[in-house]
């Protein structure tokens, strides 16, 4: 029920209040914050099950591919889902810009999805060693934050695919000599 009502918020650019999804659910308020304590823990999880679709379907269509591949397409959808849901990202903003990122449910949820492409590459060496799961993460969290509330995505998608780029391992031929630069 709450997946609906923020799905419909969402799409309409309007807030969904508590005592809206408690009346919608037929529960009592009291009973919704004692299941959850803020809006945006209710917002966490019902967006949680969205990232976790949206993961599934990635990992689905790039089983076969090296991990650089997988994260790129996890990474596209991610942001094609949070451009559509912008209640969300609102929501969900205010929530980590409150308080540690790691503290947020969501963002731990991210960050795990992020470290098992890294991993992957660990084995396929299709991104660069040593990548942090939390920062490769808020990259693209920021990445997210480029697009004006009237812009569909086109240059979060480009800035997006030219980070990605970036988390290759370097190429022979191609790396830095450390005394030249």
């Amino acid at each position: 029920m709450a997946r609906e009502l923020f799905a419909a918020a969402d799409d309409a650019n309007t807030p969904i209040s508590m005592n809206e999804v408690a009346r919608r659910a037929g529960v009592g308020v009291a009973t919704l914050y004692r299941h959850f304590g803020t809006r945006e823990e209710l917002a966490e999880a019902v967006y949680l099950s969205k990232v976790e679709e949206v993961t599934e379907r990635a990992a689905q269509r790039t089983r076969h591919g090296d991990a650089r591949t997988a994260l790129a397409a996890w990474s596209e959808d991610f942001a094609s889902f949070m451009l559509a849901k912008r209640g969300m990202m609102d929501t969900l903003r205010s929530s980590w810009m409150s308080e540690d990122i790691t503290a947020s449910p969501i963002a731990q949820r991210i960050a795990d999805i992020v470290a098992g492409f890294l991993r992957r590459a660990d084995v396929d060496r299709s991104l660069r060693p040593g990548l942090d799961a939390f920062d490769v993460s808020l990259a693209v969290l920021a990445l997210l934050t480029t697009a004006s509330t009237d812009d569909s995505g086109p240059r979060v998608h480009r800035l997006i695919a030219l980070f990605i780029d970036g988390l290759a391992p370097p190429t022979q031929g191609t790396e830095r000599d450390e005394a030249g630069s």
